[in-house]
């Protein structure tokens, strides 16, 4: 091995894999029979290959087919592609002493296309507004009080009160 090969690394290991490389498949093209696939051994370099079908006017290869798509089982849903816009809503959080004010950012959306609900320790809103979604769950650390959480919509913006227990 010269000092240059040690300086380049395996650069040069890999330009002479790619030269021999080059070599085979001329050879093999030459010869004029060469199969669509293969394997070929020649100076200890082997070569798997696999050309593709060709047409005579274009010289370009012919796409393959689209693979068909796998069909549902009967009684099985698919899913679809929805038209509705996901979004979460921009949340400002504040803890009060005797509450837990969030206030979002629902652009569009009406008092009667929100739901909100309490569970436990989540709270989950979700409001629909011109093909958009609204969906947002919070984690509410605080002890509450029971109660469904008071709503107020004003100017796009939604404030829930949730209270806390005493």
């Amino acid at each position: 091995m010269s000092k240059d090969d040690d300086r380049l690394g395996g650069f040069s290991k890999l330009a002479g894999g790619l030269g021999d490389l080059i070599k085979v498949l001329t050879d093999l093209d030459k010869s004029g029979n060469l199969p669509r696939h293969g394997r070929r051994e020649k100076d200890g370099v082997v070569v798997e290959y696999s050309v593709g079908k060709r047409t005579l006017d274009s010289g370009r290869e012919e796409p393959s087919p689209p693979a068909e798509a796998p069909r549902a089982r009967s009684g099985q849903r698919t899913a679809t592609r929805s038209e509705v816009e996901l979004l979460e809503p921009v949340t400002d959080m504040f803890d009060e002493p005797d509450e837990t004010l969030l206030l979002f950012e629902l652009p569009g959306v009406d008092r009667e296309d929100i739901r909100c609900l309490l569970d436990g320790d989540i709270l989950l809103l979700e409001a629909k507004a011109d093909g958009r979604l609204y969906r947002k769950e919070v984690l509410i650390e605080a002890k509450l009080a029971g109660g469904a959480p008071q709503l107020r919509l004003h100017n796009g913006v939604l404030e829930v009160r949730l209270k806390k227990a005493a």
